[in-house]
C-alpha cells in the first residue's frame, strides 16, 4: 500500500469525523428550532424556512449531511467491492447522487425562502 493511499484514507477518515462533529450541533439546532413550530403544516414550515437564520443553518445541514452520506457510502464500497472497475464506477455514481441530492435540497429551500 502506497503512502499516497494511506494519506488519502486518513484524510477521508478525518473528513467523515469532522462532518459528524458538525452535524451534531446542527441536528440539535433543528430539533430545538422545530420544537417551537406550533404545528407542522405547509404554511408553518414555509414561514420557518423563510427566516434567514433557519435558511442558512438548513442549507449548511443539507450540504454537510449529503457529504457525510457520500463519505460513508464510499467507505462501504471501498471495503466490500474488490473489483476496482466496479468500485470506481459505484463511487462515481454515489458522488453524482451526492451532488444531485445536495443541489435538489438547496434548490427546494431556496425556492421556499425567496417565495418562488
Amino acid at each position: 500500500m502506497s503512502l499516497l493511499k494511506v494519506l488519502h484514507g486518513k484524510k477521508h477518515w478525518l473528513y467523515h469525523r469532522f462532518s459528524t462533529i458538525l452535524l451534531f450541533p446542527l441536528i440539535l439546532w433543528i430539533i430545538y428550532s422545530l420544537s417551537f413550530v406550533p404545528e407542522i403544516t405547509h404554511e408553518n414550515m414555509t414561514l420557518w424556512v423563510s427566516k434567514t437564520p433557519n435558511f442558512i443553518f438548513l442549507s449548511i445541514l443539507i450540504i454537510i449531511s449529503a457529504r457525510h452520506f457520500q463519505l460513508g457510502i464510499q467507505v462501504i464500497l471501498e471495503d466490500y467491492i474488490s473489483t476496482i472497475k466496479f468500485r470506481d464506477f459505484y463511487i462515481k455514481l454515489v458522488n453524482i447522487i451526492y451532488y444531485f441530492l445536495a443541489l435538489l435540497g438547496l434548490i427546494a429551500i431556496t425556492r421556499v425562502y425567496f417565495g418562488v
